[in-house]
């Protein structure tokens, strides 16, 4: 086994040599794309002096008992008269507020009346946003390898960016092995279980936005497993296993890998659960053989997969640890591997584990809020000690 350490970093040697091409798309169309070059605003933002709320605009030091109402302006609309002493423009939030005007007095501290209107009290704030007091044009806006969410996208589309280059999907291979696995209820016969793996990383691959190309089950037969992972290198740029992977009996899938000539970084990992991940890479291939239990699975997806993916679109690989107490003891007996437990927060945002029966339970994991980490070494961490914790979007 190598250490967790170990395996990403056999994983950033791995995909050292390959990267993702890039294209242009639209903005709106780049949920979960990884941006590939630094994106520039071509706008002043705000664009114009702009009323931070409903008010009067009015002169620097123009002091009355009373002024006249020159005129209301609306957001979207400009005012069309010139603001002098002794008068004010009605001016609503967002809209441009008149090139003279030295502030905005709220409508809460005014009296208006008959087109008259009085301040009832002084407010010494401003209550303008100036042009490009935001974002000036020309400035950085967005580094590459930004992952675009609904603020980055709304971020280039306030910026006035219509088009915008990012890495292209990976594409994806999904196979799941197994004689026991089956994807219909009419199969389940005894010694059969539901294929849970395939759909939880084919939805897996959708919520992080990869292109899926090949979703595929095999028995567990070599000659078939190697025709699967031929035609998945063919379509692919990254091919997934679940199952297969172990040492016995019935385990083709490393064997396949060696028959294709690729090059295996590891087959066994010091993680619980995940043990047997297995990773090879050829050229601008990555092959991730995963354990055939489904919370290794999971697990194992986001520690190895993502890790390498986002390698490929130079885009961030750390995942987000957060250091919290336990809620109780947690002892066991082994401790030559890192262990994931699953677990859940409190509301005094501690740690609590979860009943949890090994990494075939995958329904632990609707209770489960994340895992918190117990270091390889390590038998014991006391009520109340602080663990690191992890969870995946």
């Amino acid at each position: 086994m190598i250490s967790l350490e170990k395996a990403c970093e056999q994983i950033e040697l791995g995909t050292s040599s390959t990267a993702l091409s890039t294209e242009r798309i639209g903005v709106q169309e780049g949920l979960n794309r990884v941006v590939a070059v630094p994106q520039r605003s071509n706008l002043d933002l705000p664009p114009f002096n702009k009323s931070a709320m409903d008010g009067y605009a009015i002169l620097a030091d123009d002091a009355h008992q009373e002024y006249c109402l020159l005129e209301t302006v609306a957001a979207g609309s400009v005012s069309q008269q010139k603001l002098r002493s002794g008068a004010v423009i009605k001016i609503m939030t967002g809209a441009p507020v008149p090139d003279n005007a030295a502030k905005v007095i709220p409508v809460e501290l005014a009296k208006e009346h008959n087109g008259k209107v009085s301040f009832v009290a002084q407010d010494n704030a401003r209550h303008i946003c100036m042009q490009g007091e935001d974002v000036r044009c020309g400035d950085i806006i967005m580094p590459s390898s930004t992952l675009l969410g609904s603020v980055e996208i709304a971020n280039l589309i306030s910026c006035g960016i219509k088009q915008i280059e990012v890495y292209r999907k990976p594409k994806i291979a999904i196979i799941s092995t197994g004689n026991e696995i089956v994807d219909d209820m009419e199969k389940l016969i005894p010694g059969k279980i539901m294929n849970s793996n395939g759909p939880m990383l084919k939805t897996l691959c959708d919520q992080f936005n990869y292109e899926v190309v090949l979703y595929q089950t095999v028995v567990d037969d070599l000659d078939d497993t190697i025709k699967v992972l031929d035609a998945a290198l063919r379509a692919a740029d990254i091919i997934i296993f679940s199952g297969g992977v172990s040492v016995g009996d019935f385990d083709y899938v490393t064997k396949a890998i060696e028959h294709a000539g690729l090059k295996t970084y590891f087959n066994r990992v010091a993680i619980k659960p995940g043990k047997p991940t297995t990773f090879a890479a050829g050229e601008n291939k990555l092959i991730f053989g995963l354990p055939g239990n489904p919370v290794a699975v999971y697990l194992t997806f986001h520690l190895f997969v993502r890790r390498a993916i986002n390698l490929m679109n130079k885009s961030k690989v750390n995942l987000n640890y957060v250091s919290l107490p336990l809620q109780t003891d947690f002892v066991r007996r082994k401790t030559e591997r890192t262990e994931f437990v699953p677990c859940k927060l409190n509301a005094n945002m501690e740690i609590q584990p979860i009943e949890y029966h090994g990494s075939a339970h995958l329904s632990a994991l609707l209770q489960a809020d994340g895992f918190f980490v117990v270091p390889k070494g390590i038998k014991q961490i006391n009520v109340q000690e602080n663990a690191q914790c992890v969870g995946f979007d």
